[in-house]
């Protein structure tokens, strides 16, 4: 007879994957991918006095999109009947890889108007997600408060966070999300979200080729709206965060 296995408790940051994952289940989710070119910010980016990560130039330009198209901020809300939420700002919850309690974790930071945030700024804030401790960051705190909580309780956070207040649920989550493993050469596939959208990109190539994905809840938009917001959001990196980026080595005038 084999051998037996180990229960082995889970951490409150698997609990927290897992409840994403329950009521992103619920979203009836599309994806839609492009295929973009952005070797000019590749090079600008390689020249930058400043280190500027790729997840805050996709934010950024996550968050153009967001203010120029309106359904990126926009909520199906089911309660007390079917109707549309729009927030009047984007709010970004960025997907953070960082060690908690020795071990590799996912958590989430949340950047509020990134389309009008320096590209500096919104390095700094993911930065400060990533390496603050725990107990300094209350979004975090109270991501590790709420993962602790017995199911029936965080059921009712959830919801009420989820489908009764898109203020609420626009305010503790976000309106748009942005991951990606391309740190790895690799590339997400099948992305769940319980938001209206979900942006991730895969590793940028030498020649500047890279492939984006978004996924959305298809109740609020169609494809045909997403196929315009990843080409504005290709046109938005290439243009206006290029030459954010540039305007970096530029020497200040008093």
């Amino acid at each position: 007879m084999g051998q037996k296995g180990i229960k082995i408790s889970v951490h409150w940051t698997r609990t927290l994957i897992s409840d994403i994952v329950h009521y992103a289940n619920k979203v009836p989710l599309c994806t839609i991918e492009k295929k973009i070119n952005i070797k000019a910010v590749k090079i600008a980016k390689g020249n930058a006095l400043k280190r500027i990560g790729w997840t805050s130039i996709f934010t950024k330009a996550m968050g153009l999109a967001s203010f120029e198209f309106e359904e990126l901020r926009q909520s199906w809300m089911s309660f007390p009947y079917a109707h549309l939420y729009q927030h009047p700002i984007p709010v970004a919850s960025v997907a953070i890889n960082r060690i908690i309690d020795n071990q590799e974790a996912v958590v989430f930071g949340m950047v509020q108007k990134p389309e009008s945030k320096p590209l500096s700024e919104i390095n700094e804030t993911l930065q400060h997600f990533k390496n603050s401790p725990i107990d300094s960051v209350s979004l975090l705190k109270r991501m590790r408060r709420t993962s602790k909580f017995p199911w029936p309780i965080r059921a009712l956070i959830w919801n009420y966070g989820l489908y009764l207040s898109g203020y609420c649920k626009a305010k503790n989550f976000g309106t748009f999300s942005v991951s990606s493993v391309s740190q790895l050469d690799a590339n997400t596939i099948h992305l769940l979200t319980p938001l209206t959208s979900a942006l991730n990109y895969g590793p940028i190539a030498t020649n500047g080729d890279c492939t984006i994905r978004l996924t959305f809840d298809h109740r609020v938009m169609d494809g045909l709206t997403i196929a315009k917001v990843l080409s504005f959001i290709e046109e938005s990196i290439n243009v206006s965060i290029r030459e954010e980026i540039e305007n970096q080595n530029q020497p200040q005038v008093a």
